[in-house]
Parts: structure tokens; C-alpha cells; sequence
């Protein structure tokens, strides 16, 4: 698996289907060049932007809160920031390096999605953790240190919970109110 900054997930068998989605959404915010490819694992996409992954997927939410049920194949859309080599070391050194960015009195919390790895999810967190001296809030905390592997790749972001748009969640939100 080579890099990649933009994690999209769909239904099996939607993969052909949501990558012209959310190209069209790119197109439409006047968005970066943006590629998307299919993974081994069904449903899964991984996508290179030029550019800044994060800025994107900020710039499509708003289309996307107008009229979430406008999406049929999308289901998330995750920014990464940075690729690594998939190994504990390496994970637990690449969040080492985003502790600082963590402003003081803040509060975070570790997730991490993993496909075709045999790393122990517990470990990852107790490691990466270990690195960061701020506040655990598994609620509602400030900062989101968001891990995903794919195979040897490890993808690595520092980002607020409204940087990752979950459609269904979007969709949820939308019929309550």
C-alpha cells in the first residue's frame, strides 16, 4: 500500500460508485486534484489529495449537512496527515511528535482503525498514550489522534471530531431536527 491522506468508506460493492461521489463533491467546493483506489479490503478506499486533506473535507461538510441523504455511496471520509511505517515504534513516535500540538489544558483521545494488521489495538493506544501528558476524554474531547493502518501503512492525523464527516451520523442528525 503506498501513501495515502484520505480514507473513504463505502458498502461492498459501492467502491466504483462512491469514488465518482466524491469526486463530484471535490469538483463542486472547487477542490484539488483528488485520486481514490480501491484497497484489498471491501468497502475501502484510500485517496491521495494535493493539498491539504483536512481544509477538503472541511470545505465539502457543509454541502454534505445541507442535504446528507443527497449521498448514496459515501459512508466516511477521513483526513490523514501524515503516513508511517505501520510497527509500534514508529506509531508511538509519530504521536510523540503531535503531543505538542495538543494545546495545555486540552483533552484527546486515541482511535485507531486497523486493517490487515496484526498489531494489538490495546498496545497502540497504551504506547501512543504514553506520549502525550494531557487529559484521556473518550466523550467529547478536544483533539481526536486518529490512526488508521492499512496493511504496513500507518496513517497518522491530529484533528477535531467535526474533520471526520460521517454521513450516516450527518443523516441521524438531520432527522432529529
Amino acid at each position: 500500500m503506498q501513501g495515502f491522506n484520505l480514507i473513504v468508506t463505502t458498502q461492498r460493492g459501492n467502491e466504483k460508485n462512491c469514488v465518482k461521489e466524491v469526486l463530484m463533491l471535490v469538483d463542486e467546493v472547487g477542490g484539488p486534484e483528488t485520486r481514490l483506489k480501491r484497497t484489498r479490503f471491501p468497502g475501502l478506499l484510500a485517496g491521495t489529495v494535493k493539498g491539504d486533506p483536512v481544509d477538503l473535507l472541511r470545505r465539502i461538510r457543509p454541502l454534505i449537512e445541507e442535504d446528507p441523504w443527497d449521498l448514496r455511496f459515501a459512508q466516511k471520509l477521513v483526513p490523514v496527515q501524515k503516513n508511517i511505517a505501520a510497527d509500534i515504534m514508529s506509531l508511538k513516535g509519530a504521536v510523540g511528535g503531535l503531543a505538542p500540538m495538543i494545546p495545555a489544558g486540552a483533552s484527546f483521545k486515541i482511535v485507531v482503525n486497523k486493517r490487515g494488521s496484526d498489531l494489538r489495538t490495546g498496545e497502540i493506544i497504551r504506547e501512543a498514550a504514553s506520549t502525550i501528558e494531557r487529559r484521556v476524554d473518550l466523550e467529547t474531547p478536544d483533539k481526536i489522534v486518529q490512526i488508521e493502518i492499512i496493511d504496513d501503512v500507518a496513517g497518522i492525523s491530529l484533528i477535531a471530531g467535526d474533520d471526520i464527516i460521517s454521513v450516516t451520523k450527518l443523516q441521524e442528525r438531520a432527522m432529529e431536527g
